[in-house]
């Protein structure tokens, strides 16, 4: 007589089950970037928000492993994202619309740090600081010489709304340039300035301006190949889920809330520049920015 605990299930059954089980018990693993050089602190928020995800999703999909990937600039970045290289690999890059026509490349729709990285201070020449203070006008600004990265959407963007551009490959260095007057200025976010300015003001002669802010549309987002559908589908879900219940907003005053406030936007003049590669983006990640002049 058959034990009536006893369920027969036929061989194919336990196949798909045994995988099941094996599946729910992988390790999910996240790969993330690395510092370019030292003291670059830029991707501590990024990875702070992304440990966050994970951690609001693990009730759904379990535990998982945050691994670090050997340091690279942007465009070495985007040759190795959708190699597998790197087991899901994220990484945040600033919206174009040149990345939604590479159908192995996609973003997780939420502007990552709010959008404050939009409104762009310049560290400057010293030896230009005095009469930056008097700037009116973006005309008056576009005989200066601008530094940025190699592959930054900056550098593009600022070209094509009449500015001299310089790109560099060490980001480190682009601070050396503008404290020696090589370059006249570096623009970073209004997050961003703080934190630079304390990590390498003992080394060099750096100095920035404090009588404007420029405002062009920076959405950021978090970069996966799109193969990765159940990394892409948790973190966004993640993401979302600490937005509402206030923990990511937390996160990005604790991180940003000292920066804000030393970059005294309220009291700048503000410029405005159009970004012309972010024509295709749906408008819904609007609703998450912040606004600074309109708190």
């Amino acid at each position: 007589m058959q034990h009536p605990l006893l369920i027969i299930m036929p061989s194919h059954y336990l196949l798909v089950l045994c995988l099941l089980v094996t599946q729910a018990h992988a390790e999910f693993i996240v790969s993330h970037r690395s510092p370019e050089t030292e003291g670059d602190s830029r991707q501590h928020y990024n990875n702070e928000l992304l440990t966050l995800a994970l951690e609001k999703t693990k009730p759904k999909y379990g535990a998982y492993k945050f691994q670090a990937i050997p340091a690279m600039t942007t465009p070495r970045l985007l040759s190795v994202a959708t190699s597998n290289r790197y087991q899901n690999l994220i990484f945040e890059l600033t919206y174009d619309d040149k990345f939604t026509e590479k159908s192995d490349l996609t973003y997780i729709n939420f502007p990552i740090d709010l959008g404050i990285v939009s409104y762009r201070i310049c560290f400057v020449n010293p030896a230009i600081k005095a009469e930056l203070e008097e700037i009116t006008s973006v005309e008056q600004l576009k005989k200066y010489t601008i530094g940025q990265g190699i592959g930054w959407s900056d550098a593009e963007i600022l070209r094509t709304n009449g500015f001299h551009v310089n790109e560099f490959s060490n980001y480190g260095n682009i601070f050396k340039m503008v404290s020696a007057g090589r370059i006249d200025l570096f623009l970073r976010g209004a997050n961003e300035l703080r934190s630079e300015y304390n990590t390498f003001k003992t080394t060099m002669n750096l100095t920035y301006n404090e009588s404007f802010v420029i405002f062009y549309p920076l959405p950021r987002f978090f970069y996966i190949a799109a193969e990765n559908v159940l990394a892409k589908k948790r973190i966004e879900e993640g993401l979302k889920i600490a937005y509402y219940d206030g923990s990511l907003k937390k996160l990005w005053q604790k991180e940003y809330g000292d920066n804000i406030q030393f970059a005294k936007l309220k009291q700048r003049k503000i410029f405005h520049l159009d970004n012309p590669f972010i024509k295709n983006i749906p408008a819904d990640y609007q609703k998450y920015l912040y606004d600074p002049f309109h708190e």
